[in-house]
């Protein structure tokens, strides 16, 4: 025998209160007594029963949810843009549904089409770059903003906001250039992510200016996984296996810094007198830290504000607004971590 599930009538009939009573009180939107309400309450615990808020977002058409899908929210960057997207979510009368992928094309892929069948009103994402193809068929549907990873797909409906990737490469790369450093090194993450390219070229870009040849295949660059310090332990040991090992290593994120300055510390390795340290993007707490690499800043709190404000305007608007980019300027925050060369 199947059971049927539990209706508001039921729970009206079991606190002998009208369905009207009992539907204010799930709402809170209206004022009911203190004993009524201790009755609905009783019942909907006794029965067990769970509100229909599914069904009600049906009949106006959206559910007042929108989802948040990163790489890895256990990177204070991405736990910092989830705080400030929840924010902005709330206040605008939105709930957040958190998903975090690994970067693994498969979760990313599961978490998309399980944010589809609970009808989000739209999603903020932090890509995989794998998936270029599904994200852009839900962006001619449901409102998407992407998170400091573009996708290749020419076709994609959105908004995309991000720090300047290339200028704060750049600038990083320049101020160890004019501290005399020749040999600097680079530990990036996965190959096919658009902020490794871009901050690769920013390296280039100033290596270039300096004069210094850069083959095809530059022995000191290192990609290994934006979400992984074991990436940065295992590019810098490969970097200072090498016959003339660099002076200075340029991490092109925090986690990847992490993984240098645990190795440099488990193998005695003088920082900075005989390696520099510098990182595309702040270390949490790293004032307290006995190295502080020299870092360009990035802003998650100001992005995850802009994204969710750029996609709640798009719900709003019934996707009809032109797709957007927004980029934030880095600055350079000087550490312990450098000093020149001679």
């Amino acid at each position: 025998m199947i059971e049927r599930d539990v209706t508001i009538k039921d729970v009206a009939r079991e606190a002998n209160v009208s369905i009207a009573t009992v539907s204010r009180v799930v709402n809170g939107n209206y004022i009911v007594s203190e004993d009524l309400k201790e009755r609905v309450f009783a019942a909907i615990k006794s029965l067990n029963y769970v509100p229909n808020s599914i069904a009600r977002s049906l009949k106006i058409d959206h559910t007042l949810t929108i989802g948040l899908i990163v790489s890895d929210i256990s990177n204070s960057y991405f736990t910092a843009l989830a705080r400030s997207a929840e924010d902005i979510i709330m206040k605008k009368g939105y709930n957040l549904i958190v998903c975090s992928t690994d970067d693994k094309k498969e979760k990313e892929a599961s978490y998309l089409k399980l944010l589809l069948e609970k009808k989000v009103d739209g999603i903020l994402l932090n890509t995989t770059g794998k998936n270029d193809d599904l994200i852009t068929e839900i962006s001619k549907n449901i409102p998407v903003g992407l998170c400091s990873r573009k996708i290749k797909n020419p076709e994609f409906i959105g908004d995309f906001v991000e720090v300047d990737n290339l200028n704060g490469a750049y600038t990083l790369t320049k101020h160890l250039l004019s501290l005399g450093h020749r040999k600097i090194a680079v530990i990036n993450g996965q190959k096919h992510i658009s902020s490794s390219v871009e901050r690769y070229n920013g390296f280039l870009k100033a290596i270039e200016e300096s004069g210094i040849e850069t083959p095809e295949t530059n022995p000191y660059h290192y990609h290994g996984n934006f979400n992984s310090p074991d990436s940065g332990e295992s590019g810098v040991e490969y970097l200072l296996s090498l016959p003339q090992p660099p002076t200075a290593v340029i991490t092109m994120n925090n986690e990847l810094a992490l993984g240098v300055i645990r190795y440099t510390m488990r193998h005695g390795i003088k920082v900075p007198d005989e390696l520099s340290i510098c990182s595309f993007g702040q270390i949490t707490n790293s004032e307290l830290m006995l190295i502080q690499p020299t870092y360009v800043t990035m802003d998650p709190a100001s992005m995850g504000t802009t994204l969710s404000e750029m996609v709640i305007e798009r719900i709003s608007h019934k996707q009809n607004i032109p797709s957007r980019e927004v980029r934030y300027t880095t600055t350079l925050v000087h550490g312990n971590a450098v000093s020149p060369i001679g």
